[in-house]
């Protein structure tokens, strides 16, 4: 059933995009199943499901991250050493989760608005739970808008989640949490179509990749410690 969605998923891309970007998204999406061992493929209509709050019409549809990118943006992170506490905004079936703990991060936390998804994401990373004893997963079934940012979260994952409206919110309540708890974080956004609300706020883009046109992802830095924006 499985080679049956990749099937139709690499038709569907074909069509809208073109072979290349197809041959190359299959690709990732099986070797990166394959390699950690999860079940995060399948596309999931939000509105079939149940969700948390009101902001449904902002979201976008679940759709796991490119591994390509994830583990390139994972290996910058270790590079300058900032894989403390990660929280993926609409972190779905739990495919940043798992990766994350690969990638040596300690804390592991992910808030997603469709309890379903939070019912699958738990059970994903459980084999995951059991090989690194050491590290704390959180999955939270709760709304973006609402979320109150722990003070150690230094890393915040974002696969274009949801629109403009909700993003604003969103960076609004990082900010916030910046100027209670003054500290360096760093924001990794896979297909960055609102990157600019973050550079608005006074994030400064420290990392960029992209690949057959379609596949980027930028990573975008603010240390508050040394110089906090006007909010």
């Amino acid at each position: 059933m499985k080679y049956f969605y990749y099937l139709r998923l690499f038709f569907f891309i074909s069509f809208n995009w073109n072979i290349r970007l197809a041959w190359f998204t299959i690709y990732h999406e099986i070797r990166g199943e394959r390699k950690y061992n999860l079940n995060t493929s399948k596309l999931a209509h939000l509105k079939k499901l149940s969700v948390k709050g009101n902001n449904i019409e902002h979201a976008e549809i679940y759709q796991g991250a490119n591994y390509y990118l994830l583990e390139k943006t994972f290996d910058y992170l270790q590079t300058i050493e900032s894989n403390h506490h990660i929280l993926d905004y609409g972190s779905g079936k739990g495919r940043v989760l798992a990766v994350a703990a690969y990638y040596g991060f300690l804390k592991i936390s992910g808030v997603e608005f469709a309890k379903e998804l939070c019912d699958i994401a738990r059970k994903n990373i459980i084999p995951v739970q059991q090989k690194f004893l050491d590290k704390i997963f959180n999955v939270i079934y709760a709304n973006a808008v609402d979320f109150n940012i722990e003070a150690d979260t230094n890393v915040f994952f974002f696969f274009n989640p949801f629109d403009e409206v909700v993003m604003l919110a969103v960076v609004k309540n990082i900010l916030f949490s910046l100027k209670e708890y003054p500290r360096e974080v760093y924001v990794v956004y896979i297909n960055p179509i609102h990157k600019e609300i973050f550079m608005s706020a006074g994030f400064e883009q420290v990392f960029h990749m992209q690949k057959l046109k379609y596949i980027e992802a930028s990573i975008l830095m603010m240390n508050a410690r040394t110089a906090m924006p006007e909010t």
